[in-house]
């Protein structure tokens, strides 16, 4: 099954590679080299918030520039211009133009996964789309974690780093350009509101919310927390590679129970273990190997919140709904994780580096107490209304989360004819 998807995407999937790993290394470079060159963590915060706004604007404005000059042009444009920002880092070591940088740079790749996940979408069938997304999920978490030891190639204080992250960027073009393949047609669903979903599906959206300010601060603020703590580069790139790969890994053990039980419960249990790994850390040497096991166990609880508030949702919404909820989905996320860096970045002002995880520690306390309030005000989703669990990058766009949903109505589908056969066995 997996042979038969490579060979028609393998382009796809190759350059996105080269996306993730340009990406990776991108934002933990930027992070550090501000650090270095003496941006406060407030004014830091703000600069990486940028990325998150841009990619907001991205996954709503790109559509419509696909739909005036289409796919192809479009990625070669987006590409070209986030390889360029890269560079313009090293130019102009100003907080106006890095923010202005990592603005383009989050609207850039946002638009590039809009196209790279629209082709593949559509280059899925209802049989193989549950492999694509898995193999999708796969190659950006990979992509994400082995950019971070990127940064051992060079110092970070040099500027081979920016040349080698806008190289990769340029090499995303080569593989989706060289081949032929069939551009999908842009389709517009209904949207469904982020009030109408807060209604349908309060406890799904606060995780969702909440989450993504911890995960915003950990991804962007993650190297200036570990250059105020004293961290190596080599340290700093475990540090966060650690979180990613666990995170990754941890989706497959905690989206499979959440199938088995409510899954607020898993939530509840995930954000509860999340707290009191941070309180744990407060107390641990910063880089060291007990400090770097801490915070891996955070990620293999902590990142997989998104996918199973995704899941959440999707269980309390009508199967047509599913599809129109994905752009408040992603309103929500590139919300929180806007939030995320600039509180970061102001108690790591105020409170020095435990400032940084007493803001983990209170987020993922914040997220759990919520949950214990929606959980005593509603009832669980019952098993038969209740789809399968699917991972989700959280660096994705609205077309991955159209995928997800139509995977959920699948199985919510598949689910209904096959209880109705058993209610109404065939003769013989």
């Amino acid at each position: 099954m997996i042979t038969s998807i490579l060979r028609n995407t393998w382009p796809l999937f190759l350059g996105m590679a080269f996306l993730m790993l340009g990406n990776g290394l991108q934002g933990t470079l930027v992070s550090w080299r501000a650090t270095y060159e003496g941006f406060t963590p407030s004014i830091t915060g703000w600069i990486m918030m940028g990325y998150y706004a841009g990619f907001l604007a991205g996954s709503f404005y790109t559509p419509r520039l696909i739909a005036e000059v289409g796919y192809i042009r479009v990625f070669a444009e987006l590409a070209s211009m986030a390889s360029t920002a890269v560079l313009m880092h090293i130019l102009f070591i100003n907080e106006l133009a890095w923010f202005a940088m990592r603005v383009l740079t989050g609207f850039c790749f946002a638009g590039a996964y809009v196209i790279v996940e629209s082709w593949l979408n559509a280059a899925s069938s209802n049989r193989t789309r549950g492999q694509m997304l898995s193999l999708y999920m796969i190659i950006s978490w990979t992509g994400l974690a082995a950019g971070q030891w990127l940064l051992k190639l060079s110092h970070p204080s040099g500027f081979s780093l920016f040349l080698l992250s806008s190289i990769l960027l340029s090499l995303a073009l080569v593989p989706i350009l060289i081949k032929r393949i069939d551009t999908p047609e842009v389709e517009s669903h209904d949207r469904i509101s982020v009030r109408v979903l807060l209604k349908e599906a309060p406890a799904g959206v606060f995780t969702i919310f909440v989450s993504a300010i911890a995960h915003g601060a950990i991804l962007a603020m993650g190297a200036v927390y570990a250059v105020k703590a004293g961290m190596t580069v080599t340290q700093t790139a475990l540090f966060i590679s650690s979180f990613i790969a666990l995170g990754a890994l941890g989706q497959w053990p905690l989206g499979w129970l959440s199938d088995q039980i409510d899954r607020r419960l898993v939530l509840l249990g995930a954000s509860i273990a999340g707290a009191l790994l941070c309180t744990l850390m407060l107390q641990l040497d910063a880089g060291r190997g007990a400090f770097q096991v801490a915070f891996a166990a955070l990620g293999a609880f902590s990142l997989p919140l998104y996918s199973i508030a995704v899941a959440q949702t999707n269980d309390r919404l009508d199967p047509e709904q599913m599809t129109g909820a994905s752009s408040s989905i992603i309103l929500v996320l590139g919300v929180g994780s806007i939030l995320g860096p600039i509180l970061a970045g102001y108690l790591l002002d105020t409170r020095g580096p435990e400032g940084y995880l007493i803001h983990l520690a209170l987020t993922h306390a914040l997220l759990a107490a919520g949950l214990v309030y929606f959980i005593a005000r509603r009832d669980a989703v019952p098993d038969e209304e209740q789809t399968s669990f699917q991972t989700v990058p959280l660096r994705s766009s609205g077309v991955v989360m159209e995928a997800v949903a139509l995977e959920a109505e699948e199985s919510l589908e598949s689910d209904d004819s096959s209880s109705d056969s058993k209610d109404h066995p065939e003769p013989g």
